[in-house]
């Protein structure tokens, strides 16, 4: 009996392999939690607007997994994508947005440059991910917060995540096991006069097949204050931070706090709210 059920088991449990596992499946599993992103967005919104939120507007958006539950999230939501990469927005299409029902008429998808893009105001925009870590010059970051200053409504806010610690200046390699596959977080350099900072992402399989940087990143990595100082000079009436908390492992718990002080912690993630 015993046997019988390792065996049913065994048979339920997801075999993938480099050439069978799809890459934005496994990156979502991994790094991407848009039910509580749409969560916090919605906490923060109602406590400075006293009402919810209706449009967002997700810049790198990639497979728009975010797009997708926000629309999914309330009916009337609306939501924009605007990413450059067309096949990874093609995929987020098929993937997600073909499965929305109803709601998929409320997710619309640019390929498009968000320094650029002309949309409709929205009441939030995010760039999550780091993503906007891409832009390494301190013009150019400016530009894109002015370009998002203007694509807010008045009663308006801008999302973003940040990253940092002494960890995140560590050339290392960080592993994850998840069911089916192990993630890799590979940071491999990190240039502290110039604060370049390159990263990879890799998955490895049961069977010892690998899917070796299947995402690569060339960002620099900036620091909250200078963010924060950007923000201001964007036209910001003001930005707060939101710190996660920790469990008892000294891990983060996922529950972000605004915060004025954050902590020592060797690595960190945070959110950056900026009201318009």
């Amino acid at each position: 009996m015993k046997t019988a059920t390792k065996e049913k088991k065994r048979k339920k449990r997801p075999h993938l392999t480099a050439k069978t596992a799809d890459k934005h499946v496994l990156y979502e599993k991994s790094v991407q939690s848009p039910d509580s992103d749409v969560e916090f967005f919605d906490r923060v919104f109602e406590a400075t607007f006293g009402e919810l939120p209706i449009s967002l507007r997700e810049d790198f958006c990639g497979t728009a997994a975010l797009c997708c539950e926000w629309a999914r999230t309330r009916q009337g939501n609306v939501a924009i994508g605007v990413d450059l990469d067309d096949d990874t927005l093609e995929w987020g299409r098929q993937n997600h947005i073909a499965n929305l029902g109803p709601a998929a008429d409320r997710v619309t998808l640019f390929n498009d440059d968000v320094l650029k893009v002309d949309t409709q105001k929205v009441d939030i925009i995010a760039a999550l991910n780091f993503s906007y870590f891409t832009f390494k010059k301190r013009a150019v970051l400016l530009d894109y917060f002015k370009a998002v200053h203007r694509s807010l409504e008045d009663q308006g806010i801008f999302v973003l995540d940040i990253m940092g610690g002494p960890e995140a200046q560590v050339v290392q390699i960080e592993e994850t096991e998840h069911d089916a596959f192990t993630y890799s977080w590979d940071q491999d350099l990190f240039n502290p006069v110039t604060h370049d900072f390159r990263c990879y992402i890799h998955f490895e399989f049961p069977d010892g097949s690998k899917l070796q940087r299947a995402f690569t990143y060339d960002w620099r990595l900036w620091m909250i204050a200078e963010i924060r100082d950007l923000l201001e000079e964007a036209g910001f009436e003001r930005s707060d931070v939101y710190w996660e908390g920790t469990d008892e492992d000294g891990e983060g718990d996922g529950d972000f706090q605004l915060s004025s002080e954050g902590d020592d912690s060797e690595g960190w993630i945070a959110y950056i709210v900026a009201k318009r």
